[in-house]
């Protein structure tokens, strides 16, 4: 008789050198039932079905919260055209019927369209065209120094839009003489009555006034000094007097876009027409991010209104305990943060640079607070940075989902990653929509993922590639 544990891998996790199981055939799976891996339950997006079990693959990080999935972010990847960017198109879109929000940092561009392949599922879900970046101007911005956005934060941001600008890190005196431009370009902008703006920090920069040197203990000019190469580096990135050259021209260089609706279901930033691994998309996606964290992931209820609203009730009346409760004027029960998902396609621009990954190290830490999962979505792990900050980032994600890429790829993968020994040829072997999942510290060997028609139509990226002349019925 066959011995069982030479046709399925061993408990997950477990490391060991026998091969999984490839087939699909029923009594494959009945003898893989006893030691299949637990479902995660029946609440949540449907993915498809587990192969070898053949039961439903239903996944949601909000639903299965707990001591298996300590927390909600996610990372796919995989070789191009094995179903990634099909898969998680599809669970935004069924998270969205289960009442999340979704935001999608899209820029991979669909040249027959001529916008991302985003912009038709955020389309056809709310009716609303994406925010397009495109650099000179002439569509939407995001203004590092709105109001919305807290001030240490403020200033963080524009220290690490300076200093990616530069290439290396401020000193203390330039950072010293930042923080002051910021402050004075505030005020000028308060007195003019409107809303500052990085070319305002600029310009403070090579204005430095008198106290504020003596304040630092140092003459006007070193003060001067200590700024200078700071207020060149956003002039290169933003232009001055009259010049539309600036890398991020018309994206960051003025108020923000009043277009940009944070409350629809799905907000698509189109970031395809901005440089491809170019500085500009790197700071681009540091400002968008701190942006949302600010301003897209303020406290609110599923019931669409804020804690202020909801009332207070006492749990324990010796402590002063409590909890908030009911909300009369919507009928909500009791407070519960509404979910939110954040999509980065691509997402090797953040991964792959210390600064970006370091900015975000906070909305990765604390999205269980902020009740929101990250996904990030690469090819391999090669195409990003190996340093402290990137594998910080990477030990944020709780599920992992694989789909097929060749051995060398499978081998780096599994090694970063800590998988067992058997994985890398399992993953080589991936049939096209079926991808490994470890979901928490439990592996599922192959999932299935399953589209609907109309999914396939706004989900199917490779039209480019793809003959329809063979099956045009006009044409046979």
């Amino acid at each position: 008789m066959t011995d069982l544990l030479d046709l399925v891998p061993l408990k997950p996790q477990h490391a060991t050198v026998r091969r999984p199981l490839y087939t699909a055939t029923t009594s494959s799976q009945a003898l893989y039932l006893p030691i299949a891996p637990p479902s995660l339950g029946s609440a949540g997006a449907v993915i498809g079905r587990e192969l070898y079990s053949g039961k439903a693959f239903v996944y949601c990080p909000f639903c299965a919260f707990g001591d298996g999935l300590p927390g909600g972010n996610m990372i796919v990847m995989g070789d191009t055209g094995r179903g990634k960017s099909a898969l998680v198109k599809t669970y935004a879109a069924r998270q969205i019927r289960l009442g999340r929000q979704i935001v999608v940092l899209d820029t991979k561009e669909q040249k027959e369209r001529q916008e991302g392949e985003w912009a038709a599922l955020g389309r056809s879900l709310t009716g609303r065209a994406p925010v397009k970046f495109a650099p000179g101007g002439g569509a939407s911005c995001v203004n590092p120094m709105d109001p919305a956005i807290a001030g240490k934060r403020q200033v963080e941001l524009v220290r690490t839009i300076v200093e990616l600008g530069l290439g290396k890190k401020l000193n203390e005196f330039a950072g010293s003489a930042l923080r002051i431009a910021i402050r004075h370009a505030h005020r000028l902008a308060a007195e003019a009555g409107r809303t500052p703006v990085l070319t305002d920090v600029a310009a403070a920069l090579r204005a430095p006034e008198e106290a504020d040197a003596l304040a630092k203990q140092r003459t006007r000019d070193e003060l001067l000094g200590d700024g200078l190469e700071a207020s060149y580096v956003l002039d290169r990135l933003c232009g001055s007097d009259g010049d539309t050259t600036g890398d991020l021209t018309g994206m960051l260089d003025g108020p923000t876009s009043l277009d940009i609706d944070l409350d629809a279901d799905m907000v698509v930033f189109d970031l395809t027409k901005v440089p491809s691994g170019g500085i500009a998309m790197t700071i681009l996606v540091a400002v968008v991010s701190v942006f949302l964290e600010e301003v897209w992931l303020r406290a609110v209820c599923e019931c669409g209104q804020g804690p202020e609203h909801h009332n207070r009730t006492v749990i324990d009346a010796a402590s002063g305990a409590w909890e908030l409760g009911a909300n009369s004027d919507t009928g909500c029960r009791r407070y519960t943060q509404r979910k939110r998902i954040l999509v980065c396609e691509e997402a090797w621009h953040i991964l792959g640079t210390p600064q970006l990954a370091s900015l975000l190290e906070k909305f990765l830490k604390f999205a269980r607070g902020y009740g929101l999962s990250c996904i990030f979505i690469v090819h391999h792990l090669s195409d990003v940075d190996d340093s402290p900050e990137t594998q910080a980032a990477l030990k944020m994600a709780d599920t992992i989902v694989v789909y097929s890429m060749k051995m060398a790829e499978a081998e780096d993968t599994a090694k970063r990653l800590g998988l067992p020994g058997w994985t890398p040829e399992h993953i080589m072997r991936l049939r096209r929509g079926v991808a490994l999942w470890k979901v928490g510290e439990v592996i599922y060997p192959g999932v299935q993922h399953l589209l609907t028609e109309a999914e396939q139509h706004l989900c199917f990226s490779s039209g480019s590639m793809t003959d329809l002349t063979a099956t045009d019925p006009d044409t046979a």
